[in-house]
């Protein structure tokens, strides 16, 4: 049961990590994802802590997800796939259990309940353009950054 749990937890890692593209691609995988979806407790709300981390993992997932999206595509066969997948798949876990704050199990809670609930989704997406530095709509211009070299004095 742990361990059905855990390849549930990691699908939907995974799959939220990839998209839809990728799960297209995989008819197998993406009816794996819908074998025991993990769900968020009813009305779930998580403090800015939470989401912090659970920004921090979601971007080293996505950074994974950059890195094994090419060689998922490369793979030939159902078994080449199934490898670069579950690679994949155990290095996204690593990185978010490494991230304090946050558990695989929440991270996969958040996931799926930011899948239905628009306003966490937003939530969430404003601390990504946060974590990333990009200004959140409607927020005053900043100053236009120095030039990385001075001009040539002529």
């Amino acid at each position: 049961m742990i361990m059905a749990f855990k390849r549930t937890i990691r699908t939907a890692i995974f799959s939220a990590a990839l998209g839809v593209s990728a799960m297209a691609l995989t008819p197998a995988f993406a009816q794996e994802t819908q074998e025991a979806p993990v769900e968020a407790p009813a009305g779930a709300t998580y403090d800015e802590g939470k989401l912090q981390s659970f920004v921090v993992a979601f971007l080293q997932v996505d950074e994974i997800n950059r890195t094994y999206a090419p060689q998922l595509q490369q793979a030939d066969g159902e078994e080449a796939q199934g490898a670069v997948r579950e690679e994949a798949s155990q290095e996204m876990m690593q990185a978010v259990d490494s991230v304090d704050g946050i558990t695989v199990e929440e991270y996969g809670q958040i996931i799926q309940q930011a899948q239905t609930d628009p306003a966490l989704a937003e939530q969430i997406n404003g601390y990504i353009q946060q974590a990333v530095g990009v200004p959140a709509e409607g927020a005053a211009p900043t100053e236009p950054a120095a030039p990385a070299e001075p001009a040539p004095v002529e």
